[in-house]
């Protein structure tokens, strides 16, 4: 490895140590439309409830890609909480819609901005310029990473552990050396 591509892996392994930066990361990734991403339990349905406005169980189950029963016992806390209620359908007697309270809206939208001004801060150093740079560099590796996914899940058989789940790195042996997100 060339003495300035160990130095931007280091500096990246610095950057990935960073609780801060790793938690705005993951927080970044889990507002977007892709309701399977890596929110957990409540925040999950409480994002899918903010984005799609009224679901019924069955369809939580089926955007959430989790078990019915699971899904009854979250939508149950959340209505506990009084972050969601449940509506009747006036055509069905038997369809009974769930959807975000107030509170359920206002909480997800602190969510939003907190996750927001994370970034901001986070980011606060670069200029506007350096941040269209970063974003082009990082867009650029990401596609690169993508074309060559298959290839590298092929020769370090690591496709059955991820299981299309998300990282788990306990699965191919633990963390890189360097990496420790336990801190």
């Amino acid at each position: 490895m060339a003495n300035n591509t160990e130095e931007l892996m280091n500096q990246f392994g610095k950057l990935f140590q960073q609780k801060s930066f790793v938690f705005a990361t993951i927080k970044s990734t889990q507002n977007t439309d892709n309701p399977r991403s890596n929110v957990r339990g409540q925040q999950r349905v409480l994002q899918l409830l903010f984005d799609k406005e009224s679901l019924t169980n069955s369809q939580i189950v089926e955007e959430l890609d989790i078990r019915p029963s699971s899904a009854s016992v979250l939508v149950g806390k959340l209505e506990e909480n009084g972050l969601v209620k449940k509506t009747e359908s006036s055509d069905d007697k038997r369809v009974t819609f769930i959807s975000l309270t107030e509170e359920g809206r206002q909480s997800i939208k602190k969510v939003h901005k907190f996750t927001d001004d994370l970034s901001d801060s986070l980011l606060a150093v670069l200029s506007d310029d350096e941040k269209k740079q970063l974003k082009d560099i990082l867009t650029k590796l990401n596609a690169d990473l993508d074309k060559k996914a298959p290839e590298w899940d092929q020769q370090q058989n690591w496709k059955a552990p991820f299981n299309g789940r998300g990282f788990r790195p306990s699965s191919f042996g633990g963390f890189p050396e360097g990496f420790n997100f336990r801190k």
